[in-house]
């Protein structure tokens, strides 16, 4: 049974206008001339409902926002989405009578987030599933989406001549296998997760497959011993390790007996060492001492020479009384001199005792009183230097004495050992790092034998995975009728529109593809544009039709086509090809009635009068944006012609 999807009415917002288009009839006929916004009109019932649309700059300059009213399934919503980059991924689900907001959904998939195509296809109650397929060479998984199913919905213009649900786009063409095969039933969403799991395991074992060339061509190119000759090798090395590590810890042992041995000269030499450290600390003690005890005494001296000085000066030329200046030989006695002066230098006399020969005598006697004891103080400290000098060189004999003795008792046995050790030592570890090399490459070995079992399991798994697959596609097998009924049909359709030529026309049971005289689509372009779009319109009639008589067939009730008669000429038996296709749609709309919705956008009104199709007449003087003037035919801009996104 067909899925209910119907538009009930399309709102456009401008900032200074308001205008609605209903579609209260099964068949609903937009018409106007080239330019007027039929096109544009189709386009926003796709970004309506969270599809990318072609938008002209007079959507896009003028329009805020739309609100499509839609029967999706059994539930009746407004879907309401603004137009510019602010409502680019949202779109707002209203309350279709009072308008109130009920939820928003974003269009492109986040993470943990719920999606409008997730809500529009519980809706319909359409199968939820992802179908595999190759990104950059890996597999990977894509989701069914609403706006996938919406191209079997929607006849765009710019493909109605060219493409069968947009089939020669490489990127889109297996969702569109995918979706037919859900929509009739020749797949689930068993069969499609046995086959994601079929593309995964593939993609594993390539990835494994190629990993263990990597490291076998390393193993090969590195080494050219064999698995079995490093494990020889590595139990050689083993025993070999075994053997140094005996021996080095036997020479060790040997060392610490001989280290007892002499361990009490070394305590005497250790005191010995320690005695003449201190033995030189008292010489510098002492050194410093004698050097303090002579600078005392050579100040004795001095002081007692400068006293005999004195006072020889004083006894020699105290007699004297001086009329001239010793130095200048100038006179003096016309100078004036204070009393008790001295005439020459003009200082004052010395008193008396300090030139009396006794009181410079007595300061002679003590002079050299402390001249003697410091003399006899610096002679003890003298005789303390030599005894600590005879110390240290006591001390110092001692230490040689028994360090050559030292030497003489280890230099036979604990050199040579020293030797031994260190030889044993480097063998040891000469002999381990052997060991972690041919380690490295048995570890190598055994990383390529695991990845070889997991390439093994991986394919088994594969294998059991594909027999799966077969036997479930054996299961829906039966259902594959139900194409060659869809081509009776489609054969039957083309037959009535009086295709000159067409002897045969069937669906592609691998495809899903019209294939017309044994021929594919595409090599009927050559033909002619009117061929080619006959052709897709009965295609897309013939599945709408047989969804709306099978119950289990899911096609949606809806078919949106954009100028069923593009391309189809002015001659008289193009104008009758395109009467009978409007008689189709009528046929259609008067056998379902409400089962059914047909909106169709042309350059004229229907050539069939009939109370079935209602009509949305667009011209320059009534554009399709509310409120704003159409420039006229010479400022043309058509959706279908690309004009933004």
């Amino acid at each position: 049974m067909a899925v209910n999807l119907k538009f009930l009415a399309l709102t456009l917002t401008t900032a200074d206008a308001e205008q609605t288009y209903r579609f209260d009839q099964p068949a609903t006929v937009i018409s106007g001339p080239s330019g007027s916004g039929k096109s544009s009109l189709l386009m926003l019932l796709k970004h309506a409902v969270g599809g990318d649309a072609i938008l002209t700059p007079a959507v896009r300059d003028h329009v805020h926002s739309v609100c499509a009213e839609v029967l999706v399934g059994d539930e009746h919503l407004a879907l309401r989405r603004l137009i510019g980059e602010a409502g680019s991924n949202q779109v707002d689900v209203l309350d279709p009578v009072t308008l109130e907001l009920r939820e928003s959904f974003i269009i492109r998939a986040e993470a943990g987030q719920t999606t409008l195509s997730d809500r529009l296809l519980s809706a319909l109650r359409f199968p939820r599933a992802s179908i595999p397929v190759r990104r950059e060479g890996k597999a990977a998984k894509a989701n069914v989406t609403f706006q996938a199913l919406f191209a079997y919905v929607y006849l765009e213009a710019i493909y109605i001549d060219t493409q069968i649900v947009r089939h020669q786009q490489t990127y889109f063409d297996g969702m569109r296998r995918a979706l037919f095969e859900i929509i009739f039933g020749l797949t689930d969403s068993v069969l499609l997760d046995l086959k994601q799991r079929s593309a995964q395991l593939l993609t594993d074992m390539k990835t494994k497959t190629s990993e263990h060339d990597n490291v076998s061509n390393f193993l090969r190119e590195s080494d050219s011993r064999s698995d079995d000759a490093l494990r020889a090798e590595l139990v050689q090395l083993r025993e070999m390790l075994s053997l140094a590590e005996r021996t080095l810890s036997d020479l060790r042992s040997e060392l610490e007996e001989s280290s007892a041995a002499d361990a009490v000269l070394r305590q005497e030499l250790r005191r010995a060492v320690a005695g003449a450290r201190d033995a030189n600390q008292e010489v510098e003690a002492a050194s410093e001492l004698l050097e303090a005890r002579e600078s005392v005494v050579a100040q004795v001296e001095l002081d007692l020479l400068r006293l005999e000085r004195s006072a020889s000066a004083i006894e020699k030329l105290s007699p004297f009384d001086f009329i001239v200046c010793p130095r200048c030989m100038q006179r003096l006695e016309g100078r004036p001199v204070r009393e008790d002066h001295c005439i020459v230098c003009l200082q004052h006399d010395p008193p008396d005792e300090s030139v009396d020969p006794a009181a410079i005598q007595q300061t002679r006697e003590a002079l050299e009183r402390q001249l003697q004891d410091a003399q006899a103080v610096r002679e003890a400290d003298a005789q303390v230097l030599a005894a600590a000098r005879d110390r240290v060189q006591q001390a110092d004999f001692l230490t040689t004495t028994l360090r050559r003795e030292l030497d003489l008792q280890t230099r036979d046995i604990v050199a040579p050992r020293f030797d031994a050790i260190a030889s044993s030592s480097a063998r040891v570890a000469s002999l381990g790092a052997s060991i972690d090399a041919v380690t490295q490459l048995r570890d190598a070995w055994a990383r390529a034998r695991s990845i070889n079992q997991e390439v093994k399991d991986l394919k088994a798994t594969r294998t059991r995975v594909q027999a799966d697959v077969k036997s479930r596609t054996l299961a829906l097998a039966a259902r594959g009728q139900l194409v060659d009924d869809l081509s009776q049909e489609f054969f039957t359709l083309l037959a009535e529109l009086h295709l000159p030529w067409v002897q045969t026309a069937v669906i592609d049971p691998k495809t899903y593809l019209p294939v017309i005289d044994g021929n594919p689509f595409e090599s009927l372009q050559a033909s002619g544009g009117g061929i080619t779009t006959c052709v897709s319109i009965a295609y897309s009639l013939a599945l709408l039709e047989f969804g709306l008589t099978h119950p289990d067939v899911l096609v949606p009730s809806l078919l949106i086509i954009d100028s069923p008669r593009k391309a189809l000429g002015n001659n008289p038996d193009d104008q009758e090809r395109g009467n009978r296709i409007y008689d189709r749609f009528k046929t259609l709309a008067d056998a379902y009635g409400d089962r059914v919705q047909l909106i169709i956008a042309d350059n004229d009104t229907a050539p069939i009068p009939s109370d079935t199709f209602s009509t949305i007449p667009l011209d320059y003087n009534r554009p399709m944006v509310p409120g704003v003037a159409h420039p006229g035919p010479e400022h043309v801009h058509r959706a279908e012609d690309g004009y933004g996104a």
